[in-house]
């Protein structure tokens, strides 16, 4: 079936699939008027360290309960995370291939004062790495919540950490790259965008590209 847009969820440093979706479509809607749902990536990510994947996790506040819808969702400024997401991140990749060659677009958003809504942040991440990755994507946010939305392809809540929520979606079948600590822990797929992007630099948008084209093959087959 043909859907004319994507819909998504918000995400903090996406996984690779989050990036091969964005490849099948021109204009994709981020969902911000849902009521905030836990433990998805709108506001985590998983990295790679020599113990093995590490999930970071922004801390956040809900203004109005449990009723606060993902647009409302405040980030917390109780806790020092952007200093332990960075040094963590430092930690993971600083021998990557092309750590000092994209770490002036990242470190700003860990050393300056930080939006107080986390979809801002997540947003104008969001924006750097499509760029980077010459994604050309026409992204708006939702201005209503739509539970079943008839011509867009929903991957709101099938992108996610949770295996059960990933309902029918295929897992990503895309030939291993190099990774820091492979030789140890061997090649793991799917992690967050800054570990491809750190470890295949200019490379890294043909490699979306070409993942894009084996998953848009499996799921016509599908």
């Amino acid at each position: 079936m043909y859907y004319d847009r994507l819909l998504l969820a918000t995400a903090y440093l996406p996984p690779l699939e989050y990036f091969v979706h964005l490849c099948f479509y021109d204009t994709g809607i981020i969902e911000v008027e849902e009521t905030w749902p836990k433990q998805t990536w709108r506001n985590r990510c998983r990295i790679m360290t020599s113990n093995g994947p590490l999930d970071l996790t922004i801390p956040v506040s809900k203004p109005y309960g449990n009723h606060t819808k993902t647009k409302d969702i405040l980030i917390s400024a109780h806790t020092h995370w952007q200093k332990n997401h960075w040094r963590a991140i430092c930690a993971a990749y600083r021998n990557s291939p092309y750590f000092v060659f994209y770490q002036d677009m990242l470190e700003p958003y860990y050393r300056k004062p930080f939006p107080e809504k986390l979809t801002t942040f997540n947003y104008r991440l969001l924006n750097e790495f499509l760029r980077e990755l010459n994604i050309k994507i026409c992204l708006t946010k939702s201005r209503r919540y739509d539970k079943r939305p008839e011509y867009d392809f929903d991957l709101r809540h099938s992108i996610s950490p949770k295996t059960r929520h990933r309902k029918n979606l295929p897992d990503l079948n895309c030939i291993p790259y190099y990774q820091v600590f492979s030789e140890k822990t061997g090649f793991v797929p799917n992690l967050s965008i800054i570990d491809l992007i750190f470890n295949m630099g200019p490379e890294a948008g043909d490699y979306i590209r070409k993942c894009s084209l084996l998953l848009r093959h499996q799921l016509s087959l599908g």
